[in-house]
């Protein structure tokens, strides 16, 4: 039977995304065999790289993940010259970590080829397509996001209901 509510549509939609992340984290696997990066160390750059120099716990919770895991990665990095760390005027302990001009580099080269893939996957919709599918990713993100407390495991009560 169709589905006729939007929320039953968007569903549809949802269901969608798991794949889509684990076909999307194997491609990139593969792209990076053979490189110094792994997939979590290239998210870490990716957001120095879009927002600038952090902190561990920021970056931490930017990806959903532990502080803890964030520093080895961070470790991981700087040890292979692509990250380096600050003194942070606003916090004595908590370092600012930096993209250095190698891990921008290496960042940029790995983007520049998931972006010819993407191109390619792109090719066969129309630009409008794409619009509303970013539109639609973003919404949903900001929506779900405001109901999630950032405390990993822990329900905002903005728009909690019983059924979640």
């Amino acid at each position: 039977m169709p589905r006729t509510s939007s929320g039953e549509r968007l569903y549809d939609a949802v269901r969608y995304i798991r794949p889509v992340h684990q076909y999307s984290a194997q491609v990139v696997t593969e792209a990076l065999a053979g490189s110094e990066l792994t997939m979590p160390m290239r998210a870490v750059l990716e957001r120095l790289h879009d927002v600038g120099p952090q902190t561990v716990p920021q970056i931490a919770r930017w990806l959903w993940v532990t502080r803890q895991g964030v520093q080895r990665l961070v470790d991981d990095a700087k040890r292979l010259g692509h990250v380096e760390t600050r003194p942070n005027p606003e916090h004595r302990r908590s370092h600012l970590v930096v993209l250095t001009e190698a891990g921008r580099r290496a960042y940029e080269r790995v983007h520049e080829d998931e972006l010819q893939v993407l191109d390619r996957i792109a090719s066969g919709l129309t630009p409008g397509d794409v619009d509303a599918c970013v539109r639609v990713l973003s919404h949903l993100t900001e929506e779900l996001r405001a109901r999630v407390d950032p405390t990993p495991g822990r329900l905002a009560a903005r728009g909690r209901t019983a059924a979640g």
